[in-house]
C-alpha cells in the first residue's frame, strides 16, 4: 500500500514537471487579457492552454520544429513572444491562423535569417522584435509582407545592408531600432536618408550606457573599402588562353566545390560549368570581400530568390552564354553596390518589372548584347539615374521602341552602340534567328578563376602615406601569475591571485585556506573538482574578471562548508545545477556582469541556504519565480537589474520581489513600454546638463581650476619609484586623495588595486608635465569629461582591468596622446566620436574586452594609427572580416585571430533552414594566429552546398 502511494505521488510529480511551464501572468494595461509565461517549455505544454488566449510568451525554451498551424487553436492570439529560445527550424506557415496577430518577438533567439513565407499568415503585423537573433540575412520580401507594420527593431545583430527599395513597402513605419549592427557607410547613410525623408524615429538602446542616451548625426558604419576590380573581360566570345591569367584556378564538375575557396575571396569567375539552377546563397559566404562575379558558358536555365543574396559589396556582375529568357525581379535584391551588370548572350526576351530598381544608386554600365530583347520599357531606366553607357546591339528590336530608346539615351547623356545595320521589326514581323543565339557546348568540368583579398594587396601593391612616427611595436609585458596573502586578515588565511592561466598555480597555496581571491586572470574552464583541495576550509571563493566561460560539472563539489560565491565579470552564458553541485550551504552566489541567459530551476533546488543572489547585468528575460519561492525560503536579497527581463516575466519578477519585500527600483527592473524590457529612449540634451567643451586653441589650460574630490579617507600610499632618476610614482591601494601626496612636477602616476569609481573633472588638473598615466585594478566605473583637462603632454594613457563598460565621447580629449591601452576591461561600447581628438595617436589596444563590433569610422579620426589590437572581443563575423580588411588596406598592423570554419557555420544555418547543428573543423582549422599583412592558406572542408546534392 506504501508503496502504491509513493508510486502515485511520483507520477503526480513527473506529470508537473512536464505540463507545469506555462502559467498565467498578469498584464499591467489589461488585467482581463489571458497571457501566458512559458519557461523552459515546448509546444506540447500549449495542450492546456486555453483556446481564448491572448499573449503567449516562451522563456528558454527548445523548438526542434515549429511546424505548420503550430498556434492554429489561438485565433485570438495578439502576441506571441520568443526570449532566449532554441529554434531548429520553423516551418513555412507556422504562424498560420493568426489573423489578429499584431506583435511578433524573436529576442535572444538565433534563428540567423528572416524568411518571407513566415508572414504570409500574418497580415496586421504592427510590431516586430528580431534582436540579437544573430540574423545575417534578411530576405527582401519579408518586407512586402507587412504592409501595417509601425515598430521594426532589428537591433544587435550582424546585418550591413538593407535595400531601401524594399524598406520603401513598409508604409506604415514610424519607429526602427537598428543599432548594434556593422552596417556598411553608403548603406547606412542611405537608410538615415530614407528614415529622415518619412519622419521615422529612430531610437537607440542604452542599457550599457544609462547616463548618455542620444542619437548621433553620425551614427557608426564600417567604410567600404576599394578594392580595385580586375581587368574587365566584356567580351561575348567564349574565354580562351583560362591558363594564362593570373591568380588561382582549378577544375570544377560542381558548385559544391566552391567550399575551396577561402572567405575573403575578391573575385570568382565560372566558366564552362553546366548549372541548371543557380542555387539560393550560393555565394554569401563572400559577402565581405567579393567584388566581381563572372559566369560564362555554364547554360544556366534559372536563378533561384536569393543566389545573389548577402553580395552588398560586389561592383561588376558578368553573366554571359547562358539560357535565361527573362531578368526576374528578384535577381538584383542586394546588389546595391553594383557599377557594372553584364547579361550579355543569355537568350533575354524581357525585363520584368522592377528589376533594375535595386540598382538605382550605382550601375554606371549596363551590357545586354545579343539577346532577344524585342522592346525595353523605358520606366526600367528612368530609375538608373547614374547610367553612363548602355550596350544594346544584336537585339531584335521593334523599330518605333529603338527609336524612342535611342532618343532617351541622347535626351539623358547616356553612351550607346546600336548599329544601324542590324535591322529592326515590325510588331506583327516573323523574327529571324542569328549567330549571336549559339551557345559552346557545355562540358562536364569547367573552371574556377578567384583571387583572394590578400592577393589584390601585394598585385595593386596599394599604399598609404602616413608621417613617420616611433611606434610601440613590443608586445606588451605579461605577467606571470602571483598568489599573495592579505595580511591584514591576521586570524584567517586570505589569498589573492592575479594572472594566473590554470588552478594548477593554486597548489602554492596551503589546503587549510579560508578565503580565495581570484581576479584578471585568463582560466576559460573550471574543470570538475577544480578545489578539492581545499574540502572543508574553505568558506569564500572569488573568480572575478577571469575570462570563465564554462563551469564543468561538479566543479565545487568538494566545498561543503564555502558560503560566499562570485563569479562576477566573466563569460558565462548560463548555469546549471551540475556545475553548482554540492554547494549546500552557500549564503551568498555572485552572477553578475556575464552573459547569462538561462538559469534552470534545478538549481534553485540545490541551494536551500542561499541568502543573496546577484544576477545583474545579465542576458536574462526569466527567472522561474514560482519555483524560486517555495525552493528558497531563506533569500531576502535578490539583484536583478541590468538584464532585459520580458514584460510577463518582469511583472511575476517583481510581485515575487514585493511578496518577499526585497527593495529593487523598479524602473531599473523594467522599463513599461511598447515591447517590456529595458529600452530607454532618446532624449534630446535640457539646459541643466552642462559639459566641457575644449577651447579652440593648442592647450587645454585655463585658469587653475578648483579640484573637488569625494568626502573620502586616505587610504594605501603613494611612493617614488626608486630605480627612476624621474619623478615616477606609483600608489597602491589607494584614492585620489593620495594624489596630495605627489609633486606637480610627476611625469609618470600609476595607481594599482586602488578604490577609484570615478575619475572627476580636473582629477588630474595640477600635473601638468604628466607624460604617463597608468590606472589598473582600480574598479573604475565612469570617467567624468574633462577628467584629463591640463594634461597638455600626456603621451601614453593606460586604463586596465576595470569595470568599465563603455568609452563615451567626451572621455579622451587629449590632444598629445600617442598610445591608448583599454585592455581587459568590460567595454561593450564606444560612443560615435570617442577618439575624434586623438589625432596623433599611434597605437590602440582594445584587447580582452566585450566588444561586439568595432567600426572603422571611429578610426577616421586618427590618421597616425599604426598599431591596434583588439584579440579577445566577442566579434561579430562581418565586423571581424569587415575591421580587418579595413586595417590591411590602411597598412596599420594587427594580430589576426581567424576561424576557418566561421563562414560555413553561417552558411549550413542558412541552407538548412537554422538546423544549428555544429560543424566539426579538422585539426588546425579552428583557430590560427597569422601576422597581419602575410599571406594565409586556406584549405578544403565540409561542403556548405552538400545540401543541393540531395
Amino acid at each position: 500500500m506504501v508503496n502504491s502511494i509513493l508510486l502515485l505521488w511520483a507520477l503526480v510529480g513527473l506529470i508537473g514537471q512536464v505540463h507545469g511551464k506555462c502559467s498565467l501572468a498578469p498584464i499591467a494595461d489589461n488585467d482581463r487579457s489571458i497571457a501566458y509565461a512559458c519557461i523552459h517549455g515546448d509546444l506540447s505544454d500549449l495542450d492546456e492552454l486555453s483556446g481564448e488566449t491572448e499573449w503567449i510568451e516562451f522563456s528558454v525554451s527548445r523548438f526542434h520544429t515549429i511546424p505548420d498551424d503550430a498556434f492554429h487553436r489561438f485565433p485570438n492570439l495578439r502576441r506571441l513572444s520568443f526570449y532566449n529560445c532554441y529554434v531548429n527550424l520553423i516551418e513555412p506557415a507556422a504562424f498560420r491562423g493568426l489573423n489578429r496577430l499584431d506583435w511578433l518577438i524573436f529576442h535572444g533567439t538565433r534563428i540567423h535569417a528572416v524568411r518571407s513565407a513566415w508572414f504570409r499568415h500574418l497580415p496586421n503585423i504592427r510590431r516586430l522584435i528580431l534582436d540579437r537573433c544573430g540574423l545575417v540575412h534578411v530576405e527582401p520580401d519579408v518586407f512586402r509582407m507587412l504592409p501595417r507594420l509601425e515598430t521594426l527593431d532589428l537591433r544587435d545583430n550582424d546585418l550591413d545592408c538593407l535595400s531601401v527599395e524594399e524598406l520603401s513597402y513598409l508604409t506604415a513605419l514610424r519607429t526602427v531600432r537598428i543599432d548594434g549592427n556593422p552596417w556598411l557607410c553608403e548603406c547606412r547613410l542611405r537608410m538615415e536618408r530614407f528614415f529622415r525623408e518619412r519622419s521615422i524615429i529612430q531610437e537607440i538602446e542604452c542599457r550599457f550606457r544609462p547616463r548618455i542616451c542620444t542619437l548621433h548625426r553620425n551614427p557608426q558604419c564600417m567604410t567600404q573599402i576599394e578594392i580595385p576590380l580586375p581587368p574587365p573581360t566584356i567580351t561575348i566570345e567564349p574565354i580562351e588562353n583560362f591558363e594564362e591569367r593570373s591568380g588561382h584556378r582549378f577544375q570544377i564538375s560542381a558548385l559544391t566545390s566552391l567550399d575551396r575557396l577561402p572567405d575573403r575571396t575578391t573575385w570568382i569567375q565560372i566558366v564552362g560549368l553546366g548549372i541548371d539552377r543557380l542555387p539560393a546563397y550560393a555565394f554569401f559566404r563572400f559577402g565581405n570581400s567579393l567584388r566581381s562575379l563572372d559566369l560564362r558558358d555554364c547554360s544556366i536555365g534559372a536563378i533561384e530568390p536569393g543566389a545573389f543574396a548577402g553580395l552588398h559589396q560586389l561592383q561588376r556582375l558578368t553573366l554571359v552564354g547562358n539560357r535565361l529568357p527573362a531578368v526576374a525581379a528578384h535577381w538584383f535584391s542586394d546588389l546595391v553596390a553594383l557599377r557594372q551588370l553584364v547579361l550579355a548572350r543569355n537568350d533575354i526576351e524581357h525585363i520584368e518589372p522592377g528589376a533594375l530598381r535595386p540598382l538605382v544608386g550605382n550601375l554606371r554600365h549596363l551590357d545586354m548584347r545579343y539577346n532577344r530583347l524585342r522592346c525595353l520599357p523605358l520606366d526600367e531606366l528612368t530609375h538608373l539615374r547614374h547610367l553612363e553607357r548602355f550596350d544594346i546591339i544584336g537585339n531584335p528590336w521593334y523599330c518605333e521602341c529603338r527609336r524612342n530608346l535611342e532618343k532617351y539615351l541622347m535626351d539623358h547623356n547616356v553612351g550607346f552602340d546600336i548599329t544601324h545595320a542590324d535591322r529592326c521589326y515590325e510588331e506583327n514581323e516573323v523574327i529571324e534567328p542569328t549567330d549571336g543565339w549559339q551557345h559552346p557546348q557545355v562540358t562536364m568540368h569547367g573552371h574556377v578563376h578567384w583571387t583572394t583579398f590578400e592577393d589584390t594587396l601585394s598585385q595593386r601593391n596599394i599604399t598609404v602615406i602616413r608621417p613617420s612616427a616611433q611606434v610601440p611595436t613590443e608586445k606588451p609585458q605579461v605577467h606571470r601569475g602571483t598568489c599573495v596573502r592579505d595580511k591584514t586578515q591576521m586570524s584567517r588565511q586570505v589569498f589573492t591571485c592575479s594572472g594566473i592561466t590554470s588552478l594548477t598555480e593554486l597548489d602554492v597555496l596551503p589546503h587549510s585556506v579560508h578565503a580565495i581571491r581570484i581576479v584578471l586572470s585568463n582560466l576559460k574552464t573550471i574543470p570538475t573538482r577544480a578545489f578539492a583541495r581545499f574540502d572543508g576550509w574553505l568558506s569564500q571563493l572569488e573568480l572575478r574578471d577571469s575570462n570563465i566561460e564554462t563551469i564543468e560539472h561538479r566543479a565545487f563539489i568538494d566545498l561543503y562548508n564555502l558560503e560566499r560565491l562570485s563569479l562576477h565579470s566573466n563569460q558565462l552564458n548560463s548555469v546549471t545545477s551540475e556545475a553548482l553541485e554540492g554547494l549546500t550551504n552557500l549564503r551568498y552566489l555572485d552572477l553578475s556582469r556575464n552573459h547569462i541567459y538561462r538559469i534552470p530551476n534545478e538549481v534553485f533546488d540545490i541551494l536551500p541556504q542561499l541568502h543573496i543572489l546577484d544576477v545583474s547585468e545579465n542576458y536574462m528575460n526569466c527567472l522561474g519565480v514560482e519555483h524560486m519561492a517555495r525552493k528558497m525560503p531563506h533569500l531576502y536579497s535578490l539583484k536583478v537589474s541590468g538584464n532585459p527581463w520580458s514584460c510577463l516575466c518582469g511583472t511575476k519578477l517583481a510581485s515575487f520581489l514585493d511578496s518577499r519585500k526585497i527593495p529593487y527600483n523598479r524602473d531599473s527592473l523594467f522599463d513599461v513600454n511598447d515591447d517590456c524590457y529595458v529600452t530607454i529612449l532618446p532624449t534630446p540634451p535640457t539646459t541643466a546638463v552642462t559639459s566641457y567643451t575644449p577651447s579652440q586653441g593648442t592647450t587645454t589650460t585655463t585658469e587653475p581650476p578648483s579640484i573637488g574630490f569625494y568626502n573620502e579617507t586616505l587610504e594605501g600610499s603613494c611612493f617614488k619609484i626608486p630605480e627612476s632618476t624621474e619623478p615616477r610614482y606609483r600608489c597602491v591601494g589607494g584614492n585620489l586623495i593620495l594624489l596630495k601626496n605627489i609633486p606637480h612636477n610627476a611625469v609618470y602616476i600609476e595607481f594599482y588595486e586602488g578604490h577609484l569609481p570615478v575619475l572627476p573633472v580636473n582629477a588630474l588638473y595640477n600635473f601638468r608635465n604628466l607624460h604617463e598615466l597608468i590606472i589598473r585594478n582600480c574598479g573604475l566605473r565612469t570617467i567624468s569629461p574633462g577628467a584629463f583637462r591640463g594634461l597638455d603632454f600626456l603621451e601614453r594613457l593606460t586604463i586596465q582591468g576595470n569595470p568599465l563598460t563603455s568609452i563615451e565621447a567626451n572621455w579622451f580629449n587629449i590632444e598629445r596622446l600617442e598610445r591608448l591601452d583599454l585592455r581587459g576591461n568590460s567595454i561593450r561600447y564606444i560612443a560615435p566620436g570617442a577618439f575624434r581628438h586623438l589625432r596623433k595617436l599611434v597605437y590602440l589596444n582594445l584587447e580582452g574586452n566585450d566588444l561586439q563590433c568595432i567600426y572603422t569610422s571611429d578610426f577616421q579620426d586618427m590618421p597616425n594609427l599604426h598599431i591596434v589590437e583588439f584579440a579577445g572581443n566577442p566579434l561579430k563575423w562581418r565586423c571581424r572580416m569587415d575591421l580587418e580588411q579595413f586595417l590591411e588596406t590602411q597598412k596599420i598592423k594587427f594580430i589576426k585571430v581567424e576561424n576557418s570554419c566561421e563562414g560555413k557555420k553561417i552558411m549550413r544555418n542558412l541552407l538548412y533552414q537554422n538546423r544549428t547543428v555544429e560543424l566539426e573543423c579538422p585539426p588546425g582549422c579552428s583557430m590560427a594566429n597569422n601576422i597581419e599583412l602575410k599571406k594565409s592558406s586556406t584549405l578544403a572542408f565540409v561542403l556548405f552546398f552538400a545540401i543541393w546534392m540531395y
